[in-house]
């Protein structure tokens, strides 16, 4: 194992840390790398294809070991739900842990059901590798800013500001929960928020455009210290180019630099303090930093420059929720809902405040608003969960829930497994966060054995952090303490961001859990593995899609590419004994990938995907 190791580690470099060790081959006698320091903190690395190494290991092997095929959603097998939590998955894209990027006329998130995406894979849309790596270090910020929601109840983006819709909200039931309407949404946003930074003004200076054109060449070679180099160059001959500022500090956060991106950010605003769009990248990368305070102090400062700006008010009422300012995000969404009458989310973020704020009546009377202006399952989901939170009205709220899950399970019966659309790829990210919602309803109503059938499945086939906290919250209200420990700290390992699971954690310290467990890490792959025969000899791989259906068996697999000794698998993981937790009575069939490795030493293992990484894939 140790050789295989090496031997992929040498064949894949580009996914290494920047200073990587050297490595041997098996059996070649080569002495071991030295191993670090005592006190020395390991490299934190980002698996992604797009960031090069700027270093190279010689490749002593003539057989390439590879981990999953080229056009395969994920090199990692475990990925942080650190924008993870209850509202609709409306996009397919970070997941992380990676997501997409909202526009510069739209904020952090469209809508507050966007405030739950885990970071996964880019889509292949992004076109150019210079783009990919400027939309992956965009996108980076952008997940991470996932504050308000993000770290409270990490609504699916969860993340750095309430939504805001600058579309019309008065959508049908079907529009509600077309996925595929509102992944392009994202895309679109992402891709404003791209071109809103690249209009800005170009340098009076020529050289200093040469060296931003150099860069953006350097960049399509993967090169980010050349593209970092040329970047430093035309900010130095030429100190108000704000847009070059902006993109050096994309290429440090590529380089896992964060205080040398936060400065070019800040030396962004100050280049040109009139430009809206540098404020907001700077704001946004505040958010990713957990620097709440300076995030809503720049969001203030663009509020002075750009008062009528869309993004202001979602995103700073937002960053006042996150830090409980009740108040201050009050009268922020009071102007917003008044100014947008017939935004159904922004009558929702009101009765969402005023529900906090303890305000039960004046809240209700929002939320109903918002149900009348859009009553597709989206809503419904939301202002559920929203009701649950306040613990009020929570017979309403159950209906309310039990609805959206109807309407989501009904349209995951119409999937063409034949011809499967990205747009069926989001549907069971939809379906589990709903399954979320109703179980956290169940749990304020203190029917536990309830909650557990809808919190486990929801936990099990998504793994956010936050279903997993839900969850640990039912068994420690059931007194299964241990069971109650193991699943805080998963809930944890999948979400480092989660404000409260820490303290749940410790109020269980004197818990004490098997001597011999596997890691939360492993685990969390484990739960998403399945042991398959042996089905070659030969080291091969291969993406597949499976239908879950009948309880969460594996009822139809289709070979999508990868090895051809294993083109006939699918009739294996058919016949595989494996099942996921369904509720008792859904009627979902959930289209899945993943990816079926065999090694002569391993054997042969299939491997889901996770869910925001395969719903982000085509």
């Amino acid at each position: 194992m140790n050789g295989l190791a090496a031997k992929w580690a040498a064949q894949n470099s580009q996914l290494l840390p920047i200073d990587p060790r050297p490595v041997a081959p098996p059996l070649n006698r080569t002495p071991k790398a030295p191993a670090p320091e005592e006190g020395e903190k390991p490299v934190d690395v980002q698996l992604a294809a797009d960031i090069p190494a700027a270093v190279a290991v010689e490749d002593q092997w003539s057989n390439k070991i590879e981990i999953a095929p080229e056009n395969s959603a994920v090199l990692s097998q475990t990925v942080s739900d650190s924008t993870v939590s209850n509202y609709t998955v409306s996009n397919p894209a970070v997941s992380n842990p990676a997501v997409s990027s909202p526009a510069v006329s739209s904020p952090v998130v469209s809508r507050l059901e966007e405030l739950k995406t885990e970071p996964a894979a880019l889509s292949q849309e992004d076109g150019s590798p210079r783009r990919r790596i400027l939309f992956l270090t965009l996108v980076a910020i952008l997940v991470g800013s996932s504050v308000w929601y993000g770290l409270h109840r990490q609504s699916q983006l969860r993340a750095g500001g309430a939504g805001h819709r600058s579309e019309n909200t008065n959508r049908s039931s079907t529009d509600a929960i077309n996925p595929e309407t509102k992944g392009s949404r994202r895309a679109d946003r992402r891709n404003q928020l791209h071109e809103s930074v690249m209009q800005l003004p170009s340098s009076s200076n020529p050289e200093a455009l040469r060296a931003e054109e150099n860069a953006r060449t350097s960049m399509v070679a993967r090169d980010n210290a050349s593209a970092i180099t040329a970047l430093k160059y035309a900010v130095s001959i030429d100190p108000t180019f704000s847009r070059a500022w902006i993109e050096l500090g994309w290429m440090y956060s590529a380089s896992g630099d964060k205080n040398s991106a936060l400065s070019a950010y800040q030396k962004a605003v100050g280049a040109d303090p009139n430009q809206v769009v540098p404020y907001k990248i700077l704001a946004y990368d505040y958010a990713f930093i957990a620097n709440r305070d300076e995030a809503i102090a720049t969001w203030k400062k663009l509020q002075i420059i750009a008062p009528d700006d869309p993004d202001v008010a979602p995103n700073l009422g937002g960053l006042y929720m996150a830090q409980k300012r009740y108040p201050e995000a009050l009268g922020i969404f009071e102007s917003a809902a008044k100014g947008a009458p017939s935004d159904a989310f922004a009558q929702m973020r009101l009765g969402m405040v005023r529900l906090r704020s303890r305000k039960t009546a004046e809240g209700m009377q929002a939320m109903h608003k918002a149900l009348q202006l859009d009553p597709g399952p989206e809503m419904l989901n939301d202002v559920a969960y929203e009701m649950a939170e306040a613990d009020t009205n929570l017979s309403e709220a159950l209906d309310y829930s039990m609805r959206s899950i109807k309407e989501v399970e009904e349209q995951s019966q119409r999937v063409d497994f034949q011809n499967v659309q990205q747009a069926d790829l989001q549907i069971p990210l939809t379906i589990t966060s709903y399954w979320d919602t109703l179980g956290w309803i169940y749990f304020k109503m203190g029917d536990l054995a309830r909650a557990e059938s809808y919190l486990t499945p929801a936990w099990q086939l998504q793994q956010s952090g936050l279903m997993g906290d839900h969850l640990g919250q039912v068994y420690e209200r059931q007194k299964k303490l241990t069971a109650a420990l193991h699943m805080y700290k998963l809930a944890f390992e999948a979400n480092p961001r989660l404000e409260e699971t820490p303290s749940r954690i410790r109020n269980l310290a004197n818990v004490s859990l098997p001597e011999k467990q596997m890691e939360a890490r492993e685990e969390l792959t484990s739960m998403r593995t399945v042991r398959l025969p042996d089905l070659t000899k030969t080291d091969a791989n291969a993406d597949f899609d499976v239908l879950l259906a009948v309880s969460g068996k594996i009822e139809k697999a289709n070979f999508l590419h990868g090895s051809d000794v294993l083109r006939g698998a699918g009739k294996t993981l058919e016949n595989a004994k494996f099942e996921e937790p369904f509720p008792p009575t859904s009627t979902a069939r959930l289209v899945r990938k993943g990816i079926l490795s065999c090694s002569s030493y391993t054997g042969c293992n299939f491997v889901f995907y996770p869910l925001s990484v395969a719903a982000r894939t085509n």
